[in-house]
C-alpha cells in the first residue's frame, strides 16, 4: 500500500470500531436501564416469599409444639405427677428433641475430610480430656467420622479386668447405686418407681439372703463410648423401649426420676450366680444411637410415631458373657443401669460421684 493512502484508510477503520464500540455501549445501558425495575420486582418477590415461608414455619412449629405442651399422651400415664404438675418440665419434654437427636446422629455417622479430621477431633479432644495415649490408634486422621473417634479400640492393657464378681461396664461417673427396696427404685427421698416400669415384663424371684441392687454409670462426652459386660452372666432377651430422648444430667434426673422409664433404651435381661441380672443402654439427647453386638436388627434414634414411643419390642437372646467382654457402644455417650441380685452383705468399692474405667471393681467383698 502506498503510505498516502493506508493512513486515511487506517484512521477510517479506527474511527468506524470506535463507532460501533459507543454503539454498543449505548444498547447495553439502555438494556440494562429498562431490566433494572425488573430485577428488583423479582429481588423483591423472593425477599417477600422467603419471609412469608419463614414465618409459616414459625407459626407452624409453634403450633405444633403448642399442641404437644397441651394433649395429653402415654407421658400422663407413666409419670403423671411431674408431667403435669411441673410445667417446666411439661414445656421440656414437649421439645423435638428426638429430631435434634437424629440430627446429632446424622452428623456423628458423616465422614469428615481428611484435611480436617485434625484440626476438629483435636479439638474436641482437647476439651473433653479424651486420653488418645490408651488408644490403638492415636493418630487423628485415622478416624473418618466421630462415630468412629468415639468408639476408638483401646490398647489391651490400658483397661485391666479385675478378677472380683463385679467390675464397671464403662469409663463413665457413678450417678446412683444400692439396694432395691419393694421393687421400687429411689433415685431422691420420695421419688421413686417400680423397677419393671423400666426392664418391663421380667421375673425377679424372691432369695434368701440376697437383695436387688442398682448402678447408674454415666458416659461424658470425652469417655470411651462402648460398653463391656460386668460380670460373667447369661442374657435370655432383649427389650427394646423407643422412647424420648430427654437429657440424663443429673440434675434433671433429681426432678424426674421417671425419667429413665420414658427414654428410648435397650435392656438385656439374664441371670448370673446370684439371681437375676440386667444391663440396660440408655439414651439421650443427641446420643440417641446405640448398638448391641449381640442383634445388629435394633435400630434406635430413628423417626416413629409419637404413640409408638411407648410400645416395647422383645426379642428372644440366649447369649453368655465373660467379665469385660464388648457388648455395644454409643454413638457419643449416656447412660449405663445395672439392675441386679447379690448377697445382702455387699460391699461397694465405690461411692455417688466416682469416676470409672471399665474393668475396675465395683465391689470390695460378696
Amino acid at each position: 500500500f502506498d503510505i498516502a493512502y493506508s493512513m486515511p484508510l487506517g484512521a477510517s477503520w479506527i474511527r468506524s470500531i470506535a463507532g460501533s464500540c459507543r454503539s454498543f455501549m449505548t444498547i447495553s445501558t439502555r438494556l440494562q436501564s429498562n431490566s433494572a425495575p425488573q430485577g428488583t420486582v423479582v429481588k423483591k418477590s423472593r425477599t417477600r416469599l422467603l419471609v412469608l415461608l419463614s414465618s409459616s414455619a414459625l407459626l407452624g412449629g409453634t403450633g405444633l409444639y403448642a399442641g404437644r405442651l397441651v394433649t395429653p399422651d402415654w407421658r400422663t400415664i407413666i409419670d403423671p405427677q411431674h408431667y403435669y404438675e411441673d410445667w417446666q418440665i411439661r414445656a421440656y419434654f414437649s421439645l423435638p428433641l428426638n429430631v435434634v437427636s437424629r440430627l446429632a446422629g446424622g452428623i456423628a455417622n458423616k465422614e469428615i475430610p481428611t484435611s480436617l479430621r485434625r484440626p476438629l477431633l483435636g479439638l474436641f479432644a482437647k476439651i473433653y480430656d479424651c486420653r488418645m495415649d490408651e488408644a490403638i490408634q492415636p493418630d487423628f486422621d485415622s478416624y473418618p467420622s466421630f462415630s468412629s473417634f468415639f468408639n476408638r479400640t483401646l490398647r489391651p492393657d490400658a483397661r485391666p479386668i479385675s478378677a472380683t464378681p463385679l467390675v464397671s461396664p464403662a469409663d463413665g461417673i457413678v450417678l446412683h447405686y444400692g439396694k432395691i427396696d419393694d421393687d421400687k427404685v429411689e433415685f431422691v427421698k420420695g421419688h421413686d418407681y417400680n423397677v419393671k416400669e423400666f426392664l418391663g415384663d421380667v421375673e425377679i424371684k424372691p432369695k434368701a439372703g440376697h437383695d436387688l441392687y442398682q448402678m447408674v454409670v454415666y458416659l461424658a462426652p470425652g469417655n470411651y463410648h462402648a460398653f463391656h459386660s460386668p460380670a460373667k452372666w447369661s442374657a435370655e432377651h432383649i427389650r427394646h423401649y423407643p422412647g424420648l430422648l430427654l437429657s440424663v444430667r443429673p440434675s434433671l434426673l433429681s426432678r424426674v426420676p421417671h425419667l429413665f422409664c420414658l427414654n428410648e433404651r435397650v435392656i438385656l435381661n439374664g441371670s448370673w450366680k446370684h439371681g437375676f441380672f440386667s444391663m440396660a443402654a440408655v439414651a439421650a439427647t443427641n446420643v440417641g444411637d446405640i448398638a448391641i453386638d449381640a442383634d445388629a436388627s435394633i435400630r434406635t434414634n430413628i423417626s416413629r410415631r409419637r404413640a409408638s414411643r411407648a410400645e416395647s419390642v422383645r426379642t428372644e437372646c440366649v447369649r453368655t458373657f465373660a467379665a469385660g467382654e464388648r457388648v455395644g457402644e454409643f454413638r457419643l455417650g449416656s447412660t449405663i443401669v445395672l439392675i441386679f441380685q447379690a448377697p445382702s452383705n455387699v460391699k461397694f468399692a465405690v461411692q455417688a460421684g466416682d469416676a470409672l474405667r471399665y474393668g475396675q471393681s465395683l465391689i470390695v467383698d460378696m
